[in-house]
């Protein structure tokens, strides 16, 4: 090695050291790591693996942490520092009986350090409970499972038992401890027992020991099989219930497959991952399987396109490849999926059960794998093999073929629109499908007003439509005698009457129209002697008229209606989801609006003559904010609840990101909040601000941060659900979120921040600080004030003092200029701040002198304020800060701060009375410290 790289490491290590002291633990990472690539002598390795073990812990990679800690010591068996670290480390894994070991052998190095004493008394504690409950859990496995296999007890005591094995193991100690006593082979035993509830049961437990932990998932796969999966998800024998929980034990096993392991792996940096592809392929081609299979039930069949939807395509388009979606198309599962949707028109012409959601779930579905295909070639491939199979239906010449053409080009419209445009451009598709309307078998009526329906979801397509079309839908709603051709005709005359979007100026029909058609919808939706699926399809309608303001009016004020419209949000069948949905955005005007057009643009579009949109007068701010009222009293917010708490594939990103709009202009207004809260929104919002667009995800994280500003956050968020809060908020404090946004955010982060200590450190650890110390920049003046708030309560954690005590930043310094802020609030957030960071650190009362010339000043200003607790705050910083540094002490004499505490010793006011003792207290000590003559107080 030259003197070079000797130095240059060296340089590295001092370098990585002033990160190190400056919480720039990343950094430090860097600096340590590049260090100890130039190094090859076993003591300078030595330093650099305990520093990163260092730098590993302070990040939280704690698994990173004991890796290094291991290295060192293999370089060196007794170096305290790295057995310090490996049991802080093992400790935060949870390895509790491999931490106490490392910290026994640690107390028999150094059995006087005070830290390592404590170590060693904690965790002798924390086993010998945890043995005990391992003792306890494991004689309760036991009982429970001896219980369940024994076929000549009680019922009620076996039921009792399958609750307990569910409950335990949905705790890792007592999921671990069923799957050690129990196994897989125990559990599977359990699923083929003829009981339903043990069947569901063992399902159920499976499901949470396979949940984040990818050894077990694997071991349970194999012994249970894929087979014994598709019959408990797909059986006709099987419950709905029991479909369900295997729909989220095959999950479960998926993302475990894929990588999805929340668990910690101890072992070599560069372990070698396993491959689950042949796992992971088997179970594809078993549901492509179940699709066409006879004897699967339509809630199985509905599951496994779920499962289809969620995990052959590609969650994110950005990463990794298509070959799954590939694959599936290759095998005919593309063909499959279509055939199971050709049965759309009658459910009961099905060779196999199919639910009112099964082709709905195939349009999502196939949306997803056709937009995961990504180029042409790809789609070149997928769009040949629905048009061969579109055409090999029309070729047979009959109705029913026709029929089912028709139910596959509905779904494919309702799904990868641009596929379904070609199928609709082949010839004669267009001309058999007006044919169809006037047949005399109702279902071919039905099956042809579906495609136009849905052949008309762009405004250019509707214009066709609306030419060519409106005459014939109206002849059918009329002289039709079947309520299931009329509703459909009624839904198409709607959705071509609201072609027009919320521009009055450009009505499809005359005036007064859409609101006779909303009536009419009303007659089907409020009769509940009529079909289920006519009142599906009247809410579909009113999806449509509810652009109009005038339908939108109606609507909110009649009471019996939204209630109608709410139970069908609660029912099983999710397909009216999108309507329902649909409904309350429009009424609530929260779809997507261009309100940044700029008054020059359209006097310049005036000038040239080109259409300008027109809103309705009802459609402005203060009509919307009533009928928001009028749909909350109603009991909007829990349908909103039902609607965001489903798990099936209807609920797409989309539909998530509409349930967001509404929810947030639910909660604009505080008095609804309340309302909110209790039927359950915040714990619904949550998912949403994880999961769906980006801007569906902002939406529902607004609407977290006003329910978290003016409610009770761990009321409103339940459990660890605050903590959650955090995380969520983050995304608002981003630049391109607006400057409300950004004040919500912090506004709810302060309330979050007030709670204690977990949930100011939570902030710190999503390295918030930074976004913050930015908007107490701000000119604007709420966003200063709220940062400034935030930092306050920031202040009452023991690691936020430890952050304001290092060099690096200007925090001090903000807080000290904001005392001279002629917003109140915020000079009384920043003199609270600076009260409680003197009052519990000497460094910081130091720092203040060195932060700003004008520090004096600034203080003398909160020192005198009319606002006596300003003032009281102001005289415990000029306390602390005489107590802690003579220097300032010194400077403050000679500055008017002194005839300001001369001027309140003597002050009478008893409303003063803190403030005057503080100065009293504070000259006392400049007379002690020989600063100023003896006063005589």
């Amino acid at each position: 090695m030259t003197n070079n790289t000797a130095v240059s490491h060296h340089e590295l290590k001092e370098e990585g050291n002033k990160h190190y002291k400056a919480g720039e633990y990343d950094e430090a990472l860097a600096c340590y790591t590049k260090a100890l690539s130039l190094v090859e002598g076993k003591q300078d390795k030595l330093i650099y693996y305990k520093n990163r073990a260092a730098c590993y812990l302070k990040l939280d990679r704690y698994q990173d942490a004991a890796n290094d800690s291991t290295k060192a010591l293999d370089i060196s068996g007794a170096d305290t520092k790295a057995l310090f670290r490996r049991v802080q480390a093992l400790e935060q894994l949870g390895q509790l009986s491999e931490a106490y070991v490392d910290a026994r052998r640690l107390y028999q190095i150094d059995p006087k350090n005070k830290a390592v004493q404590d170590a060693c008394y904690r965790l002798r504690n924390v086993l010998e409970v945890k043995v005990f409950e391992q003792n306890s859990t494991e004689n309760r496995v036991n009982s429970m499972l001896k219980i369940l296999f024994d076929s000549s007890a009680e019922e009620d005591n076996r039921r009792k038992a399958a609750d307990n094995l569910v409950y335990l193991s949905k705790d890792e100690p007592g999921a671990e401890r069923i799957f050690r006593e129990g196994g897989p082979t125990a559990l599977t035993e359990l699923v083929d027992q003829t009981d339903p509830y043990v069947k569901l049961s063992a399902i159920r437990t499976l499901s949470a020991l396979c949940n984040g932990h990818q050894a077990r998932s694997l071991i349970i796969l194999r012994e249970i099989t894929v087979d014994r999966l598709c019959s408990c998800l797909g059986s006709i024998n099987s419950s709905e219930e029991l479909s369900l929980s295997t729909f989220h034990l095959i999950q479960s096993i998926v993302d475990a497959l894929q990588g999805e392991d929340k668990r910690e792996h101890r072992g070599k940096d560069t372990a070698v991952r396993a491959d689950f592809a042949k796992d992971l392929m088997g179970i594809l081609l078993a549901l492509k399987g179940m699709l066409l299979d006879k004897n699967v039930s339509a809630e199985g069949r509905d599951n496994g396109i779920s499962l289809i939807a969620k995990n052959v395509p590609r969650k994110e388009l950005r990463y990794g490849s298509n070959a799954r979606t590939m694959k599936f198309l290759e095998i005919g599962g593309v063909k499959n999926m279509l055939e199971v949707s050709s049965y759309g028109f009658k459910r009961e012409s099905a060779p196999y059960a199919i639910s009112p959601n099964t082709r709905l779930n195939c349009s999502v579905a196939l949306t997803k794998l056709y937009d995961d295909l990504g180029g042409d070639k790809a789609r070149g491939v997928w769009d040949d093999q629905v048009i061969e199979y579109v055409q090999s239906l029309f070729a047979t010449g009959t109705m029913t073929g026709n029929m089912q053409a028709m139910s596959v080009l509905t779904c494919l419209l309702q799904g990868p629109f641009d596929c379904g445009q070609k199928i609709l451009g082949l010839q004669g598709v267009l001309e058999t499908m007006v044919a169809m309307t006037g047949a005399e078998e109702e279902e071919a009526q039905v099956a042809a007003i579906e495609a136009i329906i849905t052949s008309a979801s762009k405004q250019s397509k509707a214009t066709f439509v609306v030419e060519n079309g409106a005459t014939l839908l109206k002849e059918l709603y009329k002289k039709s005698k079947s309520d299931a051709v009329k509703i459909r005709a009624l839904v198409g005359l709607c959705k071509l009457g609201s072609s027009h979007g919320s521009d009055v100026s450009m009505k499809a029909f005359a005036e007064g129209s859409n609101v006779k058609l909303a009536k009419q919808c009303r007659k089907y939706l409020t009769n509940t002697a009529k079909e289920f699926d006519l009142r599906k399809w009247a809410a579909e309608g009113l999806s449509y008229l509810t652009l109009d303001a005038e339908a939108k009016e109606e609507l909110c004020r009649d009471k019996e209606a939204l209630q109608a419209l709410f139970e069908l949000a609660k029912s099983k069948d999710k397909t009216v989801m999108y309507g329902v949905v649909s409904c309350l955005v429009n009424c609530t005007n929260t779809y997507d609006k261009n309100d940044d057009v700029l008054p020059e643009m359209i006097e310049l579009a005036k000038y040239a003559k080109h259409h300008i949109p027109e809103e309705d007068e009802k459609d402005k701010p203060e009509y919307v904010r009533e009928r928001v009222k009028l749909l909350v009293e109603s009991g909007m917010v829990h349908a909103l609840v039902c609607l965001a708490n489903i798990d099936t594939a209807v609920l797409t990103d989309t539909t998530k990101e509409l349930l967001c709009r509404v929810f947030l202009i639910a909660v604009e207004d505080e008095a609804n909040r309340g309302a909110v809260v209790a039927a359950g929104g915040g714990r619904s919002l949550l998912p949403l601000a994880t999961d769906g667009t980006k801007k569906g995800k902002c939406l529902a994280a607004q609407a977290i941060a006003r329910i978290a500003i003016t409610s009770n956050p761990v009321i409103a968020f339940p459990g660890q659900r605050s903590l959650e809060c955090v995380r969520v908020l983050q995304q608002l404090l981003h630049p391109e979120c607006n400057a409300l946004q950004n004040f919500e955010a912090m506004m709810a982060l302060t309330n979050l921040a007030g709670i204690d200590d977990t949930h100011r450190r939570r902030i710190i650890r999503e390295k918030m600080l930074s976004y913050v110390e930015s908007f107490m920049l701000e000119d604007h003046e709420m966003l200063r004030r709220s940062a400034t708030e935030l930092m306050c309560n920031m202040c009452t954690c023991k690691e936020m003092v430890e952050i304001m005590e290092r060099d690096g930043h200007d925090r001090v310094k903000l807080l000290t200029l904001l005392c001279a802020e002629d917003d109140e609030a915020t000079r009384r957030a920043a003199a609270g701040a600076l009260a409680m960071l003197t009052s519990r650190s000497e460094k910081v009362c130091k720092k203040i002198r060195e932060t700003c010339k004008s520090w004096l000043e600034n203080l003398s200003i909160i020192a005198l304020d009319e606002v006596l607790d300003i003032q009281h705050r102001g005289m415990v910083v000029v306390h602390n800060i005489v107590n802690n540094c003579k220097f300032s002490a010194e400077e403050i004499v000679a500055s008017n701060i002194l005839e300001i505490l001369m001027v309140l010793s003597k002050d009478d006011d008893p409303k003063k009375a803190r403030a005057k003792e503080l100065a009293i207290t504070t000259l006392k000590k400049l007379e002690e410290d020989k600063f100023i003559q003896a006063t005589g107080l």
